[in-house]
């Protein structure tokens, strides 16, 4: 464990709600074994942040978390013998809970003003910074993705009435990211790397900029039948 969580007693794990993003959902169901139905809460936005998907024409949005228990803990969160609390599935934990408490703040690595943390967990000396940063880009990343993977899903939806229900939306998630995979495993790792490394890049270098647009050109063209052929297939609601 790192930031400061070996003597964490868990209360980021019980009084935090967690979203996940497509990404992270996907990793925890096959590590974990698991359907999405089993550890993913479906809950409303209180304002469309524009990445929020939608099951209807209502304009309501949505966002995915992890669900919780009736104590308000997360559900993977782990009691021990000695009485501490840890996460059951750190492997595959969410990239939300692997950067927390640090944040990317006038482009260096800091630790966020609003948390619970005890002082261990505070101390931005006790940062492993090339790994938190590394971290940080990476979940930035992955949220873009995960944003490109809903405003697919949005443009489809309008072309059916009625709602669709959140089993149809966790099977397309499933499905887009099976695409996106298959995309990344054929594309060259070293351009891969290199345009994530930069993502977050104010004004990337040329090589940089060609690696990130070939990738983008990709996995939008990966997703791009996804979402369509997922809506088409669905019983008329």
């Amino acid at each position: 464990m790192s930031f400061g969580c070996t003597t964490c007693s868990g209360e980021c794990c019980r009084l935090y709600l967690v979203h996940v993003s497509g990404r992270d959902a996907v990793t925890i169901a096959r590590g974990q074994g698991l359907a999405f139905e089993q550890f993913i809460d479906i809950v409303a936005e209180a304002e469309p942040t524009g990445a929020g998907f939608t099951l209807d024409g209502s304009g309501d949005t949505f966002a995915l978390s992890l669900r919780r228990r009736p104590d308000g803990a997360c559900s993977f969160l782990v009691g021990l013998t000695d009485g501490s609390q840890r996460c059951g599935i750190y492997p595959q934990r969410p990239f939300t809970c692997a950067v927390f408490p640090l944040r990317l703040y006038r482009g260096s690595v800091d630790i966020r003003p609003d948390v619970i943390c005890e002082p261990n967990g505070r101390r931005i000396t006790a940062v492993d910074l090339p790994h938190a940063r590394a971290l940080l880009v990476r979940a930035s990343f992955e949220w873009t993705v995960y944003a490109w993977v809903v405003a697919a899903w949005n443009e489809a939806r309008e072309t059916v009435g009625g709602r669709l229900d959140e089993r149809a939306y966790f099977d397309y998630v499933g499905a887009a990211y099976d695409a996106i995979d298959a995309t990344l495993a054929d594309r060259p790792p070293v351009e891969t790397a290199n345009a994530i490394e930069h993502w977050m890049d104010g004004v990337p270098a040329a090589d940089v900029t060609a690696d990130r647009s070939e990738l983008e050109r990709a996995l939008g063209a990966a997703l791009a039948p996804v979402a369509p052929n997922r809506v088409r297939a669905l019983p008329t609601p």
